[in-house]
């Protein structure tokens, strides 16, 4: 029983850890964890010659009580170096932490976007062409074409939702578990809920101007998915 106890106490208190850390610590271990190269929320926007920024934000619902945080992957046009946008974690209330991300090293859905289990996004980027070549969830990556947006020099463009619905395996005897066993992206105009949550989350983007340029997702359209799946 001791040893038992032990151990619950020990593992309560690693996942404090990141609470107790000093600030620059507590932010270089928030880096590592998440990769999504956000802007700094309190800072004001002032972009220099030659950059632009792209806000959005990215959402992959559960099916059932299954889900999985889709990774976005953008480069610019013909180059190998690439960002990453990220959907969220569930969050439980385990070991007494409230709303701890399920996902370990996770981050819980933004305020507003918790039945989406989305994240929102702010990245300031050079201007050019750019190409979102790969989506993942779990350990699977879509076979897909890039598609295509632009990011342009002094402009703040809101390119849209990133949405994967899930699709479960189906298995004819229903004693096997099912899993998620594909996905289904699109890219949907949701302005008019996201741009007052992304304001919320980024301070800086109050009173800035902020313009819509779509990602057109026309390429997706015809993904393939397992044949023995269930999709919205």
């Amino acid at each position: 029983m001791h040893v038992r106890r032990l151990i619950l106490l020990s593992f309560a208190a690693a996942l404090n850890l990141q609470a107790c850390a000093p600030a620059p610590i507590e932010r270089a271990l928030n880096r590592w964890l998440d990769p999504v190269d956000n802007i700094d929320p309190n800072q004001p926007v002032a972009l220099t010659n030659g950059m632009g920024m792209i806000v959005g934000s990215v959402t992959a619902p559960r099916v059932e009580h299954y889900w999985e945080v889709s990774k976005v992957y953008y480069r610019k046009f013909a180059e190998s170096d690439y960002g990453q946008l990220k959907s969220a974690s569930p969050v439980s209330n385990a070991f007494w932490q409230k709303d701890r991300p399920i996902e370990p090293g996770g981050i819980g859905p933004d305020p507003g976007l918790e039945a989406q289990l989305g994240r929102l996004f702010a990245v300031e980027l050079s201007a050019s062409e750019y190409e979102i070549f790969k989506i993942c969830f779990g350990y699977t990556c879509l076979q897909m074409e890039p598609t295509q947006f632009e990011v342009r020099e002094g402009e703040i463009l809101y390119v849209g939702n990133v949405d994967v619905r899930y699709c479960l395996y189906a298995p004819k005897l229903r004693v096997y578990r099912g899993r998620v066993h594909g996905a289904i992206p699109r890219v949907r105009d949701e302005a008019s809920r996201d741009l007052a949550l992304l304001r919320r989350k980024f301070p800086a983007l109050q009173g800035v101007e902020i313009s819509k340029s779509i990602i057109n997702d026309v390429s997706w359209h015809d993904l393939a998915v397992p044949f023995d799946s269930v999709c919205p």
